[in-house]
């Protein structure tokens, strides 16, 4: 199939949804319980994105103290229940990371 029509399918797909959803020209609203479901779509998404990356690096399940994912995303976690800030907390996570990756391969 070409690639580029595909591309440009799914954009007009993803506009189409969101200018009916956040125009407000349209008459679509969306009720109170819907809006509270559509709230855990941002964790649910992120969690379906780090959980594969976390625990399966080389697609076998990894839970070690030699796993750089897993040990980042322990710091991140531990950084984040400190309240710093985000960016500080990325921040840092990704040091530990990028140095647990040098010592390894270094």
């Amino acid at each position: 199939m070409n690639y580029w029509l595909m591309i440009v399918a799914m954009a007009l797909i993803t506009f189409s949804v969101r200018y009916l959803l956040l125009a407000r020209s349209v008459p679509v609203r969306i009720g109170p319980r819907l809006q509270r479901l559509l709230t855990y779509s941002a964790p649910a998404v992120l969690t379906a994105l780090w959980v594969p990356i976390v625990f399966f690096p080389e697609d076998k399940l990894a839970i070690s103290t030699t796993n750089p994912y897993l040990l980042g995303a322990m710091v991140a976690i531990g950084l984040a229940c400190t309240r710093l800030s985000t960016l500080l907390v990325v921040g840092i996570s990704i040091g530990f990371f990028v140095a647990l990756q040098l010592q390894v391969f270094g």
